[in-house]
């Protein structure tokens, strides 16, 4: 449901993976703008930081590997 929301125009609390809130995801990149994505896991959409992004679709490669995500953001 929170991806769902944020796709309506709402705001997440944070990385449904590791719980980041904005806060913490503020500090981790200062002077960058912080980036959320929503994928498909575990059978329903989720929102997940860049850090947790990662090792995730890598492991997806399956999903994204024909994508425009995976050239240009993934280098896949």
């Amino acid at each position: 449901m929170a991806a769902l929301e944020v796709l309506s125009g709402g705001v997440p609390a944070g990385c449904q993976q590791c719980g980041a809130d904005w806060a913490r995801l503020r500090a981790a990149a200062p002077g960058v703008e912080v980036r959320m994505y929503v994928v498909p896991k575990d059978g329903i959409y989720q929102l997940l930081c860049a850090c947790c992004v990662r090792p995730y679709v890598g492991k997806r490669a399956d999903l994204y590997a024909g994508t425009r995500f995976g050239k240009e953001t993934l280098k896949l």
